[in-house]
C-alpha cells in the first residue's frame, strides 16, 4: 500500500488523504520512537497485522487501520458535507524481552508507546495541521488488554480516534 504525503483532504483524496494524514503523523520517529530501535531502521508502524514468519520485524509493534469516514450534511450548494473520520490504532508489545535485571517488559513497552501517542495526538502544533488538513474535532479513547498470542503474553492499547464534522469539498 503506498502512503501519500500529507496534505488537505479533497474530494478525490477523502480515503487514503484521511488515513495517509493520520499515519504520517504516528509515523515520525521525532513523535513515536520504536523503544527496540532508535536508528529508525525496522518496520514499526504497519497498516495490517504483520505476518509471523521470516520477515516479521518483532514486537512491539504498531497497527493503524483504515479510515472509516461518515458523510454528515451537506451545505446548500450540495459541493462541501460535513465528514467525519474514525480509525484504530493498536499498539502491540510481549513479554518476550527482557532488561538487563531479568525483568519482563512488554507492559512497560506498551505504556511507552501509548504515552508517546497521546503526546503526539495533544501537541497543539500536530492538531493545528489535522485541522488545516481537513481533520478537525479530534476525540478518542483508549482501551487496554493482555492477550495470549501463540503462547505469549502480548499486551496492546487501542485507539479508537474520531476526527468530527470536518467541512470538506465532496463534489
Amino acid at each position: 500500500m503506498s502512503i501519500l504525503s500529507t496534505a488537505r483532504i479533497n474530494a478525490s483524496t477523502i480515503q487514503n488523504q484521511a488515513f495517509a494524514n493520520l499515519y504520517n503523523l504516528i509515523n515520525t520517529r521525532s513523535n513515536v520512537p520504536d523503544p527496540t530501535d532508535l536508528s529508525g531502521a525496522r518496520k514499526f508502524v504497519h497498516v495490517r497485522l504483520p505476518r509471523r514468519g521470516r520477515n516479521f520485524p518483532g514486537f512491539p509493534f504498531i497497527v493503524i487501520d483504515r479510515i472509516r469516514p461518515v458523510k454528515g450534511i451537506s451545505t446548500v450548494s450540495l459541493t462541501k458535507s460535513f465528514m467525519s473520520f474514525d480509525s484504530t490504532i493498536t499498539v502491540y508489545s510481549q513479554d518476550k524481552d527482557s532488561d538487563s535485571d531479568a525483568n519482563q517488559n512488554g507492559a512497560e513497552q506498551n505504556n511507552l508507546i501509548t504515552d508517546n501517542i497521546i503526546k503526539t495526538l495533544n501537541n497543539a502544533t500536530n492538531q493545528k495541521d489535522l485541522i488545516n488538513n481537513g481533520m478537525s474535532g479530534m476525540e478518542y479513547n483508549i482501551d487496554t488488554d493482555v492477550e495470549d498470542f501463540e503462547g505469549r503474553t502480548v499486551f496492546t492499547s487501542e485507539f479508537d480516534i474520531r476526527f468530527e464534522r470536518s467541512l470538506t469539498q465532496t463534489t
